[in-house]
């Protein structure tokens, strides 16, 4: 198990006290109808012959509960199992973001649909996004200074280019003659 991984462990485990994790994954998404899959790491039913082994593609029993503290998410399976999110895939995170809307939204839940458990740590838990870009701090600006004004301009024209695009199609139309391809020409 790598550093990166270890570290998004142990920050899981600090948010969600008191949770017995099965395992947790990497590269997660979810599967119709509604199983998470992606690459398993210190799964409890490991073993000696490769079954579970850190970095193994795993398919989770339906999620039944979706957890959220702090910034960590895991789920509960139907099977009982609790399984820690590390990071999505591309685009992975878009089915817990798109059922999240669709629970705040709904008075009454599809039955078999998973229940939300969204409990707010009471501070908030540095994590490992990005810093956001620090930009930089203009200077005021004098009631005095110039008002710029913004027009939409069209190209240029540019005669040269033009003159060189005619060219260039005038021998790729006679090329195309020698080799016996049919042409027609434009009025102009």
């Amino acid at each position: 198990m790598n550093d990166r991984v270890q570290a998004e462990i142990l920050k899981l485990k600090a948010d969600a006290i008191g949770v017995v994790f099965t395992g947790f994954i990497t590269h997660a998404r979810v599967e119709p109808p509604a199983m998470l899959t992606g690459e398993v790491w210190g799964h409890v039913c490991a073993d000696g012959f490769g079954n579970f082994a850190d970095g193994h593609r795993i398919e989770t029993s339906d999620i039944s509960e979706i957890h959220s503290r702090g910034e960590s998410l895991w789920i509960t399976t139907r099977s009982g199992s609790d399984y820690g999110i590390l990071s999505f895939a591309s685009l992975g995170w878009t089915y817990f973001a798109d059922l999240y809307k669709a629970h705040l939204q709904l008075d009454l839940h599809v039955p078999g649909s998973p229940i939300w458990h969204m409990t707010l740590s009471p501070e908030r838990v540095p994590g490992l996004a990005m810093k956001p870009r620090e930009r930089s701090r203009r200077e005021a600006e004098s009631h005095n200074a110039e008002v710029l004004k913004r027009d939409l301009l069209g190209p240029d024209i540019n005669t040269k280019y033009m003159d060189q695009m005619e060219v260039f199609v005038d021998k790729t139309i006679e090329t195309l003659e020698r080799n016996g391809v049919n042409t027609f020409k434009l009025r102009r």
